[in-house]
């Protein structure tokens, strides 16, 4: 070939890849918001999803796309609550897209209950205007809205809040925490119809009883070690490292699946944690100044904080490894006794958000084992 046609082929190829980086390089995405009524009512439909998160996250932890494993972001509104602006419809954005899942995790245990008028065509165009969607068609992109009261409450049509996911491509699953024998079920039905989605219907009062096994407590010490693989840094970290040990207590009954969730590659803190920032290069240990650094690490030579950073980072991949090699046989166990009890587990938030997940992402493309 021609040295200047080598050169030009080469500029070329430089070219495309600068002009198109993001569809080159970019792994999939699952973007779940999850909008939950938080009227008197519905105690129970948040305590199912505080304590059920984690196991929600852990039933993803096993899915690719293109060979690789997506990122997840997770969306949080509450609505139908006195306590939130009427001229806002009674709804409130907890968090924006984020893959930050203490976070979440955060926001679900501030929800206090209260009384109020269920706009859920309100909360659902809110959700539709205010997040950041993401504009790739191959990306996962899902609704879920929980609640007990007439889905045609309130000034903005449910049909016409719906008709923006359709247009986006969005699914929407209804979830109805009433009788199922109920009238107003109808109309959640048909929202999640409209939608391709799926509904549901949930008794929001029932207990969930969290399977213990053999290998729970060897996973709770694991837990507790791998905090210690943390480097908190920057304004935010401190910060960061105190929810992390909060929401470990706040999981305190069901600490294991937590502790499966935090060895899973959807466990990040790239905000707080040097080693998940530098994984994903939001910064290099280069331009961080001392004060920016935990103490341990201040006054290190550049070569000290690579080797501290590295030797940390191995022995987080490790404690993970072993984290998930015990969680496949906690599964094996957990699905043993649940076969013994057929009831168990179904008719609660996390089971049909579970079920519908694996449905609609084996859809979309994504693989699941």
């Amino acid at each position: 070939m021609p040295k200047l046609t080598r050169i030009l082929f080469a500029t070329a190829l430089t070219l495309s890849i600068l002009c198109f980086p993001l569809k080159a390089f970019a792994k999939a995405k699952i973007q779940m918001a999850i909008l939950l009524d938080s009227s008197n009512s519905m105690d129970g439909l948040i305590d199912q999803t505080r304590t059920q998160i984690w196991q929600i996250v852990n039933s993803l932890s096993k899915v690719t796309k293109d060979g690789e494993a997506p990122e997840l972001e997770v969306a949080l509104y509450h609505y139908g609550n006195d306590s939130l602006p009427s001229q806002e419809g009674f709804v409130r954005l907890l968090t924006g897209f984020t893959s930050e899942l203490d976070l979440v995790s955060e926001k679900l245990f501030s929800i206090q209950t209260n009384g109020g008028q269920e706009y859920a065509g309100w909360v659902i165009r809110s959700a539709m205007q205010q997040l950041n969607w993401s504009k790739d068609k191959e990306d996962f992109r899902v609704i879920f809205i929980a609640g007990n009261e007439p889905f045609d409450q309130g000034p903005v049509r449910w049909s016409q809040a719906v008709n923006l996911a359709v247009n986006g491509d969005i699914l929407v699953n209804t979830i109805y925490c009433g009788a199922a024998e109920s009238q107003e079920r109808q109309l959640w039905a048909s929202g999640a119809t409209l939608a391709k989605g799926s509904h549901f219907n949930i008794n929001q009062d029932k207990k969930i009883e969290f399977i213990k096994s053999p290998y729970d407590e060897q996973i709770a010490t694991l837990n507790a070690q791998l905090n210690q693989t943390y480097i908190p840094y920057g304004a935010r970290g401190a910060a960061g490292q105190e929810r992390q040990a909060i929401e470990d207590r706040n999981s305190a009954e069901n600490i294991a699946s937590r502790g499966v969730s935090k060895a899973s590659q959807y466990y990040n803190n790239a905000s707080w944690d040097l080693i998940d920032a530098l994984d994903r290069g939001i910064v290099t240990l280069e331009q961080l100044s001392d004060d920016a650094l935990p103490p341990a690490m201040r006054g290190m030579s550049l070569g000290q904080k690579r080797e501290y950073v590295a030797r940390k980072k191995a022995e987080r991949a490790r404690i993970q490894a072993t984290i998930r090699e015990l969680s496949q046989k906690r599964d094996e166990y957990v699905q043993k006794q649940r076969q013994a009890n057929v009831n168990s587990g179904e008719n609660t938030l996390d089971y049909v958000m579970i079920q519908s997940l694996r449905q609609q992402l084996a859809a979309k493309g994504f693989k699941l084992q």
